[in-house]
């Protein structure tokens, strides 16, 4: 019985694997061009990601006189206010200069020593990137 249950998990992660494995090559090959990446300044990822502050970001956000975050499960993060960022004015950036790291990577970003690109539906430059040939 215990053969079984371990095939059947063996099976599952394979379908897993298979059918995202062209994500993933996409989100690397996105990756590899992101010195080409430009930002359109639209503003999307400021109305549709919660950004998570790390220690390096909310000391620069201080510096400037900035104290007040949120906090959530024990996590700082930047303020909302009608689903946006609380910096977001006129569709820009007010502390671009001192913005978290999260939003200096965005689309990029990279986990276990792997870089790759989101497929963000909503940035623009993202599109740009993607029908850019090279890399």
């Amino acid at each position: 019985m215990q053969d079984i249950f371990f095939l059947t998990v063996e099976c599952i992660l394979a379908f897993v694997v298979i059918f995202s494995l062209p994500t993933f090559i996409k989100e690397l090959r996105l990756y590899r061009k992101r010195d080409m990446f430009r930002c359109s300044l639209c503003g999307n990822c400021c109305r549709l990601k919660i950004i998570s502050l790390t220690r390096d970001d909310i000391a620069r956000l201080e510096a400037r006189g900035f104290r007040d975050f949120a906090e959530e499960r024990g996590e700082r993060r930047l303020k909302r206010v009608n689903g946006r960022c609380i910096f977001l004015k006129d569709d820009r950036c007010t502390v671009h200069e001192h913005r978290p790291q999260v939003c200096r990577d965005f689309p990029f970003f990279v986990e276990y020593g792997i870089g790759y690109g989101v497929r963000a539906t909503y940035c623009p430059g993202v599109e740009e990137l993607e029908n850019e040939r090279g890399n």
